[in-house]
């Protein structure tokens, strides 16, 4: 059900007890005050710090956080850390991120709540001395989830506490009921893998065996978990060494002030930013499906995000409470999302300094709900509605960046959903393995305010993210990869269409029996992976298919390679759900996974011709989306028919101004108070409307045709036209009903007076129309 309860008041929300055991643990205000006075902190630094000075040691720090990947990926044997499923952070002595790395930008941003948690309770018992590493894989202290395992050292210099250097990364097997550690029948954290509250495994530099065997008796594959969390300790021994040698080098004074500035550098840049922006308070809704395996309802969530002079205030108010079943995350998956898209937004220049974003955030979300979940949750399986949370609330950071011509230059339209496959079972030669399947990296990028999304960019969540290379994972794993390539009409519509995003087919191959675990967030599966923008479409929905009893045997041996999946006879067809806990894949079967693109920019009927043509012809669009909903006519030879794309064109703006007006489907909003004039000159809001004066007041109005749109507290898309229609329009999308009982409509809304299209959300039929922005 939807919470009905309001935002708790100030006094009400301190109250709350965050101690990590029911509810997170955030530290409190004065939690220094619980640290043993034998942990001395490191805070001496030199007034002034040259600027050539400053920048070899930024620099130096950044290539340290790189270094520590690289250690990560040469040390270990897992297929997921040469996916780069990691990242790592250099922190302060008291626990703030001076840079982290361009891996997974949310899965290390639980370091601060580590070490904090580290200092408040195990600085008198059993104490934080030079040598030592903690590990923790409690999500409701600082993992993203149980798999996500954060190492944590810290870094002594003449012997107080200088720094902390940390990793979070993705370890395939930790136990619980399913291979791989995602299971998605989990009621509760009983059924997920195992957690790890921290604990100090290498003491003064040498590493507790008993403890090493108790946390690898927990996987189905102990020595790969054994390499793996290897790499992960020698990585923060390897960051901890570099930064001792630049202290030696430099003077730890000296680095001291560095740290400090590129923290002071990034909280100026980030509040400078913000300051550009008009007030405001935008919305994001979104859905996540199944709770567990087989549930046919939808369970609504939403980020509302307050800009205030040189502040962001964000809260979860609107969304469900928590319920069984892995369907959500904790605070530390919250608080990391908003930092990590601030440091790839409006800290991009900042070399992620996120920690600089953190002094200008004030995060407000409610415990017990999807986004803020108490223990005893399951949430290990929940991971990718996090990646899901976190595309979508890009886009409300592009609706921040676009309302400022500075930063609209660089925002970056929602990315897609990563639909993960896990396989497990047994090699011809009776061995166990198991994977994360990772060519859902290769999804396509969202659209950009100057040109299209990247193809195959990867998620935006993980600027260096790759996939495996094919010949490495045939050499790991009983199977054969017949294709990878990029799937035709994968990336929204729009006048910057989103990035192409990636196929794969796969049979078994040596092997006596492989199960597909899927996993995939939000609505990925049933309508819509990656959100358009101001006017842009989303992109499709991904696909798990299933072929049943192929030919592929005989076209191999006929010395063929099937290019597509219709190439091949089949016994049966399966459209596998969003979570489901083995489908059995035995010798002849093939396996599809199809990850799409970002969301577009825009609408797509004012794409240029030439480009949408450009499209076809590279088999990025298909000839029938390109008339269908860019309005362009491509002859066969790949041409532009001009007077038939002329003709669609006005065929498309015709149909538009049938559309109602959006006060009619939903009923007159109440009249917010009148803004006055400001005297100030008209300025751009949004792609297609203007904030400016008429007469005595601000309003709201088309930056295309001046139709007024609203009072300038009012939401613009109540003066808007609006078309309510099956997602099954948007090209290449799937059927909802296949997988939902409940009624999912795409929405699109147009001006009244020039027919642009301006914006569009995907909802429940029953919903009210979902507020956007509102300037206060």
């Amino acid at each position: 059900m939807t919470l009905e309860v309001t935002s708790p008041d100030d006094a009400a929300y301190d109250d709350i007890v965050w101690d990590g055991l029911v509810h997170s643990y955030r530290p409190a205000a004065d939690w220094k005050t619980r640290v043993s006075p034998g942990l001395k902190f490191a805070t001496a630094a030199d007034d002034e710090i040259d600027p050539v000075t400053f920048e070899v040691l930024r620099n130096r720090l950044w290539t340290i956080n790189l270094a520590h990947g690289d250690t990560l990926t040469r040390m270990s044997g897992s297929p997921v850390f040469q996916g780069l499923d990691f990242n790592m952070s250099v922190l302060t002595e008291d626990g703030e991120i001076v840079m982290s790395a361009p891996f997974i930008q949310y899965l290390n941003t639980g370091s601060p709540l580590v070490v904090r948690y580290l200092m408040e309770k195990f600085s008198e018992s059993p104490g934080i001395d030079d040598g030592d590493v903690f590990l923790a894989s409690d999500p409701w202290i600082g993992a993203s989830h149980q798999m996500d395992v954060c190492i944590a050292a810290p870094v002594f210099i003449d012997g107080e506490l200088f720094a902390w250097v940390s990793n979070a990364a993705q370890q395939y097997d930790l136990g619980g009921i399913v291979p791989g550690g995602w299971p998605q029948n989990a009621p509760d954290i009983f059924s997920d893998p195992i957690v790890f509250r921290p604990f100090k495994l290498i003491e003064r530099g040498v590493l507790r065996d008993d403890l090493e065997q108790m946390y690898r008796r927990q996987s189905r594959m102990p020595d790969m978990v054994a390499l793996d969390l290897r790499a992960q300790l020698a990585g923060c021994r390897f960051a901890a060494g570099r930064l001792k040698e630049t202290c030696e080098e430099f003077g730890a004074a000296t680095v001291k002030a560095a740290m400090r500035r590129i923290l002071d550098n990034a909280q100026a840049a980030f509040a400078r930013k913000l300051e550009r922006i008009p007030d405001c308070t935008l919305s994001e809704v979104l859905y996540f499906d199944e709770k567990l395996p087989g549930d046919r309802t939808t369970h609504r969530v939403q980020f509302n995000v307050t800009k205030r002079g040189s502040r962001l205030i964000v809260d979860n108010e609107g969304t469900e409470e928590q319920s069984d079943g892995p369907n959500g995350f904790t605070f530390m998956n919250f608080m990391g999302i908003v930092l990590g898209i601030s440091g790839l937004t409006l800290l991009h220049e900042h070399t992620f300094s996120i920690g600089g974003a953190d002094r200008q955030i004030d995060f407000r979300p409610l415990p017990g709900t999807l986004t803020c979940c108490d223990y005893p949750a399951a949430v290990s399986g929940g991971v990718l509605n996090i990646i899901s949370a976190f595309e979508r609330l890009q886009n409300v950071f592009a609706r921040i960046m676009a309302c400022d011509p500075e930063t609209k230059q660089d925002l970056v339209v929602s990315g897609p959903d990563h639909p993960l496959l896990v396989l497990a079972g047994m090699d011809d030669r009776g061995n166990a393995f198991g994977t994360a399947m990772l060519e859902g990296a290769g999804a396509g990028g969202g659209a950009r305010t100057h040109a299209d999304g990247v193809d195959s960019s990867g998620l935006s969540i993980d600027p260096l993210i790759r996939m495996p290379n094919v010949e490495e994972t045939e050499q790991f794993y009983p199977l054969l990869i017949l294709y990878r390539k990029e799937a035709e009409d994968s990336g929204g519509a729009g006048r910057w269409r989103g990035g192409a995003g990636m196929e794969v087919a796969f049979t078994p191959y040596r092997s006596l029996g492989i199960e597909a675990i899927t996993n995939a967030g939000g609505q990925g599966i049933s309508t819509n992976q990656g959100m358009g923008l101001f006017g842009g479409y989303p992109s499709p929905t991904a696909h798990y298919q299933v072929f049943t009893g192929t030919d592929v045997d005989a076209q191999w041996r006929a010395g063929r390679m099937p290019r597509g999946v219709d190439e091949l006879s089949r016994t049966e067809h399966l459209r596998l759900r969003a979570k489901s806990n083995g489908t059995p894949l035995a010798a002849g079967d093939v396996l599809m996974l199809v990850v799409c693109g970002g969301g577009g920019y825009g609408d797509p009927i004012e794409r240029e011709p030439a480009r949408a043509a450009r499209d076809v012809v590279n088999d990025y669009v298909s000839r029938a989306a390109a008339l269908e909903v860019y309005g362009v006519a491509v002859r066969e030879d790949g041409t532009v028919d001009e007077a038939a794309t002329a003709a669609r064109r006005e065929e498309i703006k015709a149909e538009r101004r049938t559309w109602p007006p959006a006060a009619d489907r939903f009923g007159p909003s109440p009249e917010p108070p009148s803004a006055p004039a400001t005297g100030e000159p008209p300025r751009e809001v949004h792609e297609y409307v203007t904030a400016r004066d008429d007469g005595g007041r601000r309003v709201l109005a088309c930056s295309r045709c001046d139709t007024f749109l609203a009072g300038y507290h009012g939401g613009y898309k109540a003066g808007l036209s609006i078309s309510e229609t099956s997602v099954e329009i948007i090209p290449r999308g799937g059927d909802p009903r296949d997988f939902l009982d409940e009624d999912m409509v795409l929405r699109r809304y147009c001006c009244p007076g020039c027919q642009t299209l301006m914006t569009c959300e995907v909802a429940r039929r029953s919903e009210p129309m979902l507020e956007e922005i509102r300037f206060l």
